[in-house]
């Protein structure tokens, strides 16, 4: 009889073959050559525009979102066996003090929450700040309302909205942990023998903070759990006495010759981000940036440069610029202190200039080829100089900009696009 465990690696296995082939299909029969950003270095020149001079390092976004429910087990042994370098977990906070993986604050959306009639009674409403913009959603469960035990009642589902994507593993996969994504993560660096980066991202501290014993709750167990992982050290020491309810599991020791991968904190908080660089070691922070305008000038680069080693802006900065993808959020700024910081920072030119402050760049999120890209100019082509008709331009543009990192859905399509590029403009 299959065990559990057996039965996701057998789960995924599946799911990653039928959606490499269908990449396949999208992109040509020659084989895939399975390597890492290292090992793939050695097979181009030097020619990556990149701070390392090696190919951009693939993050799977939310896991492998694109064929599994995202954030569930699933996702991420998905994830891992189609070669994403990367991993990521998005942070919450139950009620009761439990660090828990999902995108949104709320649950109705992924989970099952709404068929389970015992918990009917916790749905609301809230309105909350953040970075400075007011947050309302309305008729919601929220992971903040709940224990860790009710929350382990739901199961996960696609969004329903993304109709293309698988639904057949809809209701199997429960709602982890941080702690049980980093044993998953331990386990696969194992298992499938290779080193895979965590990195998590602290979804609305000060939303999650509000109401707990002070003010760092949120990033100090964040910190200690990363830390028993042996993925941090902790470099200024945090407030252990309001975590001497954290009981974290024993670690089994990895085998000889196992080395983990890399870590990364991440948060659109940049005060948080500012925190977890203080208090941590050997971790770099990845400033999370949309709606702040200060941030795509040389001032403001300066700014981020002194504790985020990667700045991680949404994609359309580098096509439509600054001014044209802040207006479309909606936000507006003070002239006169752009123009005192040096004024906005071209698209094309964003990813050098951090280059020159020796911050890497790592721009979000590169879609399933079934989803629309989500540019400006793709509704008004007289933004920006350049406008992607498909998923090969839009990539191909990206390396040429030698962006470090990328956040991605079908890793499979990202990594071909990798390979793509490296045999046709670098090598």
């Amino acid at each position: 009889m299959f065990s559990t465990r057996l039965l996701y690696i057998l789960v995924v296995v599946v799911a990653g073959t039928v959606g490499s082939l269908l990449v396949m299909q999208l992109w040509g029969s020659r084989p895939l050559v399975w390597t890492t950003p290292a090992t793939a270095s050695m097979q181009t020149k030097s020619g990556w525009n990149t701070l390392s001079g090696k190919p951009p390092v693939l993050v799977g976004h939310r896991g492998e979102k694109a064929f599994m429910p995202e954030h569930s087990r699933a996702s991420y042994w998905q994830a891992a066996l189609e070669g994403a370098d990367y991993i990521e977990p998005d942070l919450a906070l139950t009620h009761d003090g439990h660090l828990v993986v999902n995108h949104n604050e709320w649950l109705g959306d992924n989970t099952n929450v709404a068929d389970i009639p015992s918990l009917s009674h916790l749905r609301t409403n809230k309105t909350w700040l953040d970075n400075g913009r007011s947050i309302s959603v309305t008729n919601e469960w929220f992971i903040k309302d709940m224990t860790l035990a009710q929350v382990k009642q739901l199961r996960i589902r696609q969004d329903p909205k993304f109709a293309w994507r698988p639904q057949h593993f809809n209701d199997v996969f429960s709602v982890l942990t941080f702690e049980e994504y980093l044993q998953i993560v331990r386990n696969l660096t194992v298992d499938i023998g290779r080193p895979f980066g965590v990195i998590p991202e602290l979804k609305s501290p000060k939303f999650y903070n509000d109401g707990r014993s002070y003010p760092r709750y949120f990033e100090d167990r964040a910190i200690l759990t990363l830390s028993h992982y042996e993925w941090a050290e902790v470099s200024v020491e945090v407030n252990r006495s309001a975590h001497a309810d954290l009981k974290l599991q024993p670690l089994r020791a990895l085998p000889v010759g196992v080395e983990l991968g890399p870590s990364a904190w991440q948060s659109f908080d940049l005060d948080t981000a500012e925190y977890l660089s203080a208090h941590t070691r050997n971790v770099p922070i990845v400033a999370l940036v949309e709606t702040l305008p200060w941030v795509f000038t040389p001032g403001g680069l300066d700014k981020l440069s002194k504790f985020a080693a990667i700045i991680s802006p949404w994609k359309d900065f580098f096509v439509a610029g600054a001014d044209n993808v802040l207006r479309s959020f909606n936000v507006t700024w003070d002239s006169e202190e752009i123009k005192s910081l040096g004024g906005f920072i071209s698209p094309h030119e964003f990813a050098a200039e951090a280059h020159r402050r020796n911050v890497s760049i790592s721009p979000y999120t590169f879609y399933d080829s079934h989803q629309p890209m989500a540019y400006l100019c793709q509704q008004d082509t007289s933004l920006g100089t350049f406008c992607p008709t498909d998923k090969q331009a839009e990539f191909f543009y990206f390396f040429s900009l030698g962006v470090d990192y990328m956040f991605v859905e079908n890793i499979v399509e990202a990594r071909l696009l990798r390979e793509q590029y490296a045999n046709q403009v670098v090598a």
